[in-house]
């Protein structure tokens, strides 16, 4: 039997035995005899049905973009055109120390806007940002110390660290914040880089270059080669973002299994009664 052929025939199943036995369908909290059984069976091969898995493309953005922290790296995330209460994202933990507002992220959790995201020690974090249109403006601050690799993807994303206002729209950059400087590297596209303390001091950086942003001045660019971009964001491979995810070869096998079981029940029980009311009439 193949996958087209599996909805049509539980279908069937469930349907002959409801009729029947309509508590069956309906009464999800009755474990006791077959019933019991049965649903128990559905739901063990449902929850053998899920896996986690890591998450292999990591550079696959939202239409908003996508943020990755290392570890000891916090930064706060606005969506401009959005109620403060909205959902503006996804965010998955690498590690036990990664913070949403202050309280732990259990794998995976909804970024409503205004958020704020921590990383501790051993843990790094992926923000995948919703976008909100065409004209859509994300706001990154907060961002006062760490390393970070962002996508901006197509929403415009105005970032500010201590000492850098950063505008950046389809382009790909890394971020290394101290206390006394910033550097931005850009690995894709075209970005635009502002002194906080002195907005005359701005330079637009292109691809495989970087600068170095201090309060008052920004460095000359310099160019930079594949080996130098590697070192800058190898940080990445020392955290595995992982998700869950449905083996659907898994749940069909079991809810055959589960049809197979219930089949043999309900054909079982209709012999049953047919043997009990057969028979010759006993004479007194």
């Amino acid at each position: 039997m193949d996958a087209t052929e599996i909805k049509p025939f539980l279908f069937k199943i469930l349907s002959t035995h409801a009729r029947h036995h309509p508590g069956f369908i309906f009464s999800p909290l009755n474990f006791s005899g077959n019933h019991g059984l049965l649903l128990l069976l559905l739901v063990v091969f449902l929850l053998a049905g899920c896996k986690t898995v890591p998450v292999m493309d990591r550079n696959l953005a939202e239409a908003g973009g996508l943020w990755e922290l290392n570890e000891h790296t916090g930064a706060r995330f606005h969506l401009s055109t959005v109620p403060d209460d909205a959902t503006i994202g996804l965010i998955q933990s690498s590690g036990k120390n990664v913070l949403l507002n202050g309280s732990s992220v259990n794998e995976m959790e909804q970024v409503k806007n205004h958020s704020f995201v921590s990383s501790g020690p051993r843990s790094g974090a992926r923000i995948r940002l919703k976008s909100s249109g065409s004209s859509c403006l994300i706001r990154v601050d907060d961002f006062k110390i760490g390393n970070a690799f962002t996508e901006t993807s197509d929403c415009e994303q105005r970032i500010e660290t201590l000492h850098a206002i950063i505008h950046a729209k389809n382009a790909i950059l890394h971020l290394n914040v101290s206390q006394h400087e910033t550097e931005v590297t850009v690995i894709s596209g075209t970005i635009s880089v502002t002194s906080r303390g002195n907005p005359t001091d701005s330079i637009d950086i292109n691809e495989d270059h970087e600068v170095t942003v201090t309060l008052d001045t920004v460095s000359p660019l310099r160019s930079i080669t594949s080996d130098e971009i590697w070192q800058r964001i190898r940080w990445r491979d020392d955290f595995r973002i992982y998700k869950t995810v449905i083996d659907w070869n898994k749940v069909i096998a079991g809810a055959v299994t589960v049809a197979i079981i219930a089949v043999v029940i309900i054909f079982g029980k209709g012999r049953s009664g047919v043997g009990q009311g057969s028979g010759f009439p006993r004479h007194r």
